[in-house]
């Protein structure tokens, strides 16, 4: 009797470490969204949207599953997606990570190229000297096999002196730089894509400071030619290069600048941004202005309130302006 009491509680306690190793986590958010134009027909849009990260570990292994579900209602056929989908493991000291993820806005030209999902995307990583190094190969979302040549890229991260220094050969052609750091109070961060391609070049700055009570900051992409920059979600311009569908540049388009403060009144964090996006030749400059307003609610809940006013984008010299105004309410919580 007493063995059977002691195997059944060593099976417990088993039980409890392997359950341990298994999380859930996630966020949702529901969108309102009222647009006002000065040509056409006001609309009022909302969207749902719920996301489940599902990771289990055991030992230095980790196994993500990424779901979002949105897009509900009448006639929608995109009600889930599989976002991430990766392992991570380690063979002595190397990093392997493989599957599909995302590179987030972060990442170097996370600002500049759209970080999409990869098929079959394998990143090998370990740290020499105190310096990363990293390569890898990825191939277009889909099921097609990952290519191990055009698609190779490689990589070195290192700290000097505070700042973080970066290099990267994105593919058979094209390279690129980050530098990133703080002196004297202002945070700097720099980055440079470097295409074999003629004119098609693309840089990226941001310096922040934080002056009493305010967060200032000042952004800026600069593009050799229009259709360079493809990233659509930025966490930095409140209107960016590129508004179409995810990956897809805007045409008529090759630069964003913009000033930003962000301050809390209140118990309120207010920001305010305002820029121009530059338009390539035989286009119009679109300026545009944002004032937002977010508050933690209670059960951990948070309430933002945006109001966006901005130039039509990608507006021929020959054309008549258009102006449109965007008002946004967004409930969200994290579990």
């Amino acid at each position: 009797m007493k063995k059977q009491l002691l195997i059944a509680a060593v099976a417990a306690t088993m039980g409890t470490a392997v359950i341990a190793d298994i999380s859930i986590k996630g966020n949702a958010k529901y969108e309102y969204f009222n647009t006002q134009m000065t040509s056409g027909a006001d609309t009022n849009t909302a969207n749902t949207e719920v996301n489940l990260l599902v990771a289990g570990k055991t030992g230095d292994t980790s196994v993500v599953a990424n779901f979002e579900l949105n897009s509900h209602g009448a006639g929608s056929s995109d009600t889930m997606d599989i976002e991430d989908l990766y392992m991570k493991t380690k063979v002595g000291d190397v990093a392997v990570k493989a599957g599909n993820w995302a590179l987030g806005t972060t990442a170097l030209l996370g600002e500049i190229d759209e970080g999409g999902r990869s098929s079959n995307k394998v990143d090998l990583s370990t740290t020499i000297a105190g310096v990363k190094v990293y390569a890898g190969s990825s191939s277009a979302a889909g099921t097609s096999a990952t290519e191990v040549t055009s698609a190779m890229y490689a990589g070195v991260v290192a700290d000097v002196s505070g700042w973080t220094l970066q290099a990267k050969k994105l593919d058979a052609n094209d390279y690129a730089y980050g530098i990133s750091g703080e002196i004297e109070g202002f945070g700097i961060r720099f980055e440079n894509k470097n295409a074999k391609a003629a004119n098609s070049d693309v840089n990226f700055g941001q310096i922040t400071k934080t002056v009493g009570d305010f967060d200032l900051a000042v952004a800026y992409i600069d593009a050799d030619a229009s259709g360079l920059v493809t990233e659509s979600d930025s966490s930095i311009f409140a209107v960016e290069m590129s508004t179409a569908t995810a990956g897809t540049a805007d045409t008529g388009v090759d630069s964003v600048a913009q000033i930003s403060a962000k301050t809390s009144i209140a118990g309120n964090t207010v920001t305010v941004k305002a820029g121009t996006v530059g338009a390539s030749a035989g286009y119009k400059d679109a300026d545009f202005t944002q004032i937002s307003a977010s508050r933690s609610l209670a059960a951990g809940s948070t309430l933002a309130l945006t109001y966006t006013d901005k130039d039509d984008r990608s507006v021929t010299t020959s054309a008549a302006d258009a102006d449109k105004q965007v008002f946004e309410i967004d409930l969200s919580v994290k579990f």
